[in-house]
């Protein structure tokens, strides 16, 4: 049984699509992010985990549909949400990992990450690019996987500092209106921009109306 955790402040009110999954909240309350994400790797390593953090939107089904993408790589970190902007199909990869909006971690790899991360950490290290540096110490590939299974609303970051955008087109909602597969979307990537602008502008507006 896959279980889900999402990393969070505790200051921001979550989308009401996350009411679709049982949740755990993993809170920094001392906004240490790098201490505090070592530490729920830890928490999480003893069971199929998801790790989320608080400013998404997940897809329509969203359980469904990240049960059935693990189903097929259970035994691989799979980053559901990296590198927004570019194009590309799913694949295995070795190095490259960055963003940890939405990220699934086996059963046991989460603690083995975490005491190389504790290992590795430098003053001036994120949590994403030092488990980069993790993975590749360790020799562990990952899965980047499209389309995105969540959407980042790109609220200013309450994690860690942050710049540019971090929303991404290749939402698998967006290429669901259109009736087309990741394989076609490239070709679609204005329509999808568009899509994507109206879709966050209508979240945001719908936020601050509350």
């Amino acid at each position: 049984m896959i279980k889900f955790y999402v990393r969070t402040t505790g200051d921001r009110i979550l989308h009401e699509s996350y009411n679709q999954i049982k949740y755990e909240l993993l809170i920094d309350k001392d906004r240490k992010p790098v201490d505090s994400f070592i530490k729920q790797l830890e928490i999480i390593a003893d069971e199929d985990a998801v790790l989320l953090e608080d400013d998404l939107i997940l897809c329509d089904n969203f359980e469904e549909e990240i049960t059935k993408a693990i189903n097929e790589n259970p035994n691989t970190i799979i980053n559901f949400f990296c590198y927004p902007l570019k194009y590309f199909t799913t694949h295995k990869t070795c190095g490259g990992f960055l963003y940890n909006q939405c990220t699934y971690y086996p059963k046991g790899l989460g603690r083995k990450v975490a005491a190389k991360m504790n290992e590795l950490r430098k003053p001036y290290h994120q949590y994403d690019t030092l488990e980069n540096l993790a993975l590749n110490a360790l020799n562990l590939t990952h899965i980047m996987y499209r389309p995105v299974l969540v959407q980042h609303i790109d609220y200013n970051s309450l994690i860690q500092k942050s710049s540019g955008n971090r929303r991404c087109p290749y939402y698998i909602d967006y290429l669901k209106q259109l009736n087309i597969s990741i394989w076609d979307a490239y070709e679609y990537k204005a329509q999808l921009i568009e899509l994507m602008n109206n879709h966050i502008s209508s979240v945001i507006n719908k936020t601050k109306n509350n």
